[in-house]
């Protein structure tokens, strides 16, 4: 490394690989700055080889360095190390699947870049009360025969939800992030039946990952579906709700960061920012420990940090920044999740099923012990990507989401681990003969700043922080749209955006 650069991203997340790649494309000397040995921050694959060979503690600690703990295993951990029963899959840290297919604000920024990444699309599902119904692309019109008989017998239009917000101002959609899901669908006559109902309200958890509809910003899908869905639509290009990176999520991050490379940006694994350096209001550098214990001091007039902005005041001391920012910053919270991951020896459903994105809204009902019902999503992830699993086998993937919370209490917590695979068992006699191994990392920061009716969208902070000169936010606690992975992306971009002082046109 030199001792001078133009911007040093603190992080080598989505965020902080999409601002520095723009930034090293636009001609900007660009040093990223990584704790783990790979790209990818919470958007991270582990091949499971490495977990055999590194043992329950090593993968314990990768966990605990990204928000995450194992709440359970079965067989224990230390079995399914020892008989290495993980061989030939790709756990990802987290559940992620890539938003639109991939052509969300991830696939605009790997268009811009001129490379390909694989993905592999998939579409969504619904299940409620034993009954199973399909989804259409987006895009696609035709219902399911079961949902479209109960919207034509109660006159239920659905798909007033994209059509009433077409055309509307950013003014308008700023003033829609604080209308609830259960609001905006109310006004629409959206709740006058519950299949069609729970039908909306898993659309959206899908997308901000809140159990509870009164929280949920109808704004911010709005705004996604507006911003991205729609221009693709109307292009006459298919698009998809979902998919998978083959190979992994890592796959995104590892093309991104060798194009930055490519360009001239340089990135440094093994590297533990421990402090941003201000004087003056201004900022000079960072301070940052190297692989091997030297601590080596790096100037710079610009430093981007994809910390979640809650720990921004570990990097920077508080007396820096505007009072209220201080307040409102660490006043913000995030969203968890449980995302298991179940090793199967064949397929226990039927393989359209196994293939889409399958949301119920109640696993667990909340019955005063949690904020709202739990929702799951899962899907078979090696029908859609059949490299995450060894030839024979399948990969079941899921998420269910935790306030942070009830993401912290383990008694809650273990409560929803023991329901799953009874669940499952529910919807698919039989399942428990095709289980190998069971994983149930828990993840207490999914969503760093959940995307509810008093933080979502243009509620976010900022990309660009009041009271300090040259520091930038980027990941997706900061400015930035859309679901999941996509949200980091864009916050990415923007934030390099706020940097040039021009929109890059992928925004």
């Amino acid at each position: 490394m030199d001792d001078r650069y133009d911007v040093i991203v603190v992080g080598a997340g989505i965020g902080g690989l999409a601002a520095a790649t723009v930034l090293a494309k636009e001609g900007l000397k660009v040093v990223v700055l990584e704790r783990e040995d790979r790209p990818g921050g919470r958007a991270l694959s582990i091949d499971g080889c490495e977990i055999s060979d590194n043992g329950s503690q090593w993968y314990r600690e990768v966990l605990g360095r990204h928000y995450c703990y194992l709440a359970d295993a079965s067989p224990s951990i230390d079995e399914i190390v020892s008989r290495r029963l993980l061989d030939g899959y790709v756990i990802d840290l987290g559940y992620h699947g890539v938003p639109c297919g991939g052509k969300g604000y991830l696939g605009r920024l790997t268009d811009y870049l001129g490379l390909e990444v694989a993905i592999n699309p998939c579409d969504t599902g619904f299940y409620y009360k034993g009954e199973f119904y399909t989804e259409p692309a987006p895009g696609k019109t035709r219902l399911d025969d079961k949902m479209f008989k109960i919207c034509k017998e109660k006159g239920i239009k659905y798909w007033s939800f994209n059509t009433a917000a077409i055309g509307l101002t950013p003014e308008q959609l700023g003033e829609l992030e604080q209308v609830s899901l259960w609001d905006y669908c109310e006004r629409l006559g959206l709740t006058a039946d519950d299949v069609v109902w729970e039908s909306y309200h898993c659309l959206g958890t899908l997308f901000t990952t809140i159990n509870n509809p009164h929280d949920i910003s109808a704004g911010e899908i709005i705004r996604y579906t507006n911003d991205i869905m729609a221009p693709i639509i109307i292009s006459g290009q298919d698009l998809h709700t979902g998919g998978f990176a083959v190979g992994g999520i890592l796959n995104w991050s590892r093309a991104v960061a060798a194009e930055l490379e490519r360009l001239g940006g340089t990135i440094k694994y093994g590297a533990d920012v421990e402090k941003v350096t201000v004087e003056g209001g201004a900022v000079t550098g960072v301070d940052v420990v190297l692989p091997g214990g030297e601590r080596v001091s790096i100037g710079s007039s610009r430093v981007i940090s994809t910390a979640p902005i809650q720990e921004t005041f570990q990097l920077v001391d508080t007396s820096n920044f505007p009072a209220d920012f201080v307040k409102r910053a660490e006043s913000l919270y995030g969203y968890g999740s449980l995302a298991p991951y179940i090793g199967l020896s064949g397929l226990p459903m039927p393989p359209e099923q196994a293939a889409r994105l399958i949301k119920t809204p109640v696993v667990v009902k909340a019955d005063g012990d949690y904020d709202y019902d739990v929702y799951m999503c899962w899907n078979v992830q090696s029908v859609t990507d059949p490299t995450c699993a060894p030839e024979g086998k399948h990969l079941l993937t899921a998420y269910l989401p935790l306030t942070e919370k009830e993401s912290m209490d383990r008694a809650k917590v273990q409560k929803v681990v023991d329901a799953i695979v009874p669940f499952f068992e529910s919807a698919y006699p039989g399942f428990r003969g095709y289980v190998d191994w069971e994983l149930y990392p828990m993840c207490w920061k999914l969503e760093g700043v959940a995307k509810s009716i008093s933080q979502a969208g243009t509620l976010k902070p900022e990309n660009t922080a009041p009271g300090v000169e040259g520091l930038f936010f980027a990941g997706d606690t900061a400015r930035g749209f859309g679901v999941a992975m996509d949200c980091a992306c864009s916050a990415g971009i923007n934030c390099a955006g706020a940097i040039l002082g021009r929109s890059v046109g992928i925004e």
